[in-house]
């Protein structure tokens, strides 16, 4: 705990995205399990990326924040998604959870309900095997 930085990760995330072709309209998932002092840094990022797509694309970035475990500032996070039009937070508490917010943000982007199951099946067992090794080896 207490290695949250918000402003690195969406650096590297609005980078990814600046590859998006400009047929197809960026959606960036940022997921956090804790704080940072960098939420202003990381709102920023995620709105000149914003500022981007819109002027190559007439669309606006969508941006899903989640919120991971209890230990997550929501205001810190919804600080980030509130600077987009196309922003919003989701919180889960535990593997399932998460899982079903994934597939949330799947099905409103019209992809086959196969692929995202898969997906949020994938996710939930990463995050779960990372949870239990934090705890074991604690």
């Amino acid at each position: 705990g207490g290695g949250t930085r918000f402003y690195p990760a969406a650096q590297d995330a609005c980078k990814l995205a600046r590859g998006t072709p400009a047929s197809h309209t960026p959606v960036i998932i940022f997921m956090s399990d804790g704080c940072a002092n960098d939420a202003p840094n990381a709102a920023g990022e995620f709105s000149r990326l914003n500022n981007e797509v819109h002027t190559k694309t007439a669309n606006h970035l969508e941006l899903h924040v989640i919120a991971f475990g209890d230990g997550t500032d929501r205001a810190q996070l919804q600080q980030i998604a509130g600077t987009l039009r196309v922003g919003r937070v989701h919180a889960s508490s535990n593997t399932a959870e998460l899982a079903s917010v994934f597939v949330d943000i799947a099905t409103n982007q019209s992809v086959s309900f196969l692929l995202e199951t898969e997906v949020a099946k994938k996710i939930s067992e990463a995050v779960s095997d990372k949870l239990s090794l934090e705890y074991l080896g604690s």
